[in-house]
């Protein structure tokens, strides 16, 4: 029994090992390399390809299922290194799209709950009022280009009417432009908190009586 937990172990940090050199693997090597790489294997992608197709779907999360759709199986299946397999796609698309986008042109959920995921891992209450807004705006842009009028279908893994309220408060110029902006947020969804902007709610509410 105790050989069997011991053989356990060793394999336990084997593949430990394993995972820690393919994620050095992956960190390192250099994007024209893994679309040489793909090449081999008749996958003709490059980073203009990457960056027309995103242009048009605006959604990384949609695009990385179309890639893996289609060329998914030809790697898993043939390739030798684990480096190079239906992952890398998702790693190229981070790559490439991350500064080459403004999450308010392309209301894109995923870098939406980046940006968020950033602001909340600091002191919200220094967090520039500009970086907020910039996620307000993505939130509307989310909303008018697919069609999505509730909050809670927004961004997975968060209380986005919690979180709207906290990001709001920390808000202090609260300019006609701000407020505007809050007023488009009620406008777009059904479902988002009264409390988050009141006085903004009740004029939301009063034109839509």
């Amino acid at each position: 029994m105790a050989d069997n937990n011991k053989h356990r172990m060793m394999e336990e940090k084997l593949d430990l090992y394993q995972a820690v050199e393919l994620m050095k693997k992956r960190y390192t090597t250099a994007t024209d390399e893994y679309f040489t790489a793909m090449k081999q294997y008749g996958i003709d992608l490059d980073e203009e390809m990457i960056i027309e197709d995103y242009s048009r779907i605006k959604d990384i999360q949609t695009l990385n299922q179309i890639y893996h759709d289609q060329y998914g199986k030809i790697l898993d299946n043939k390739q030798t290194d684990e480096w190079l397999n239906s992952d890398v796609f998702m790693e190229l698309l981070e790559r490439i799209l991350d500064d080459r986008f403004s999450i308010e042109e392309t209301g894109d959920p995923y870098f939406i709950a980046l940006d968020i995921n950033e602001i909340c891992s600091g002191d919200l209450r220094k967090t520039d009022q500009k970086e907020i807004e910039k996620i307000l705006k993505a939130l509307i842009t989310l909303s008018q280009t697919r069609n999505i009028h509730s909050i809670d279908d927004t961004i997975e893994m968060f209380d986005i009417n919690g979180l709207l309220k906290e990001l709001i408060r920390v808000c202090h110029d609260r300019n006609p432009a701000f407020r505007k902006l809050i007023l488009d947020l009620y406008t777009c969804y059904d479902d988002m908190d009264p409390k988050i902007f009141p006085s903004v709610y009740k004029e939301f509410h009063k034109g839509h009586k």
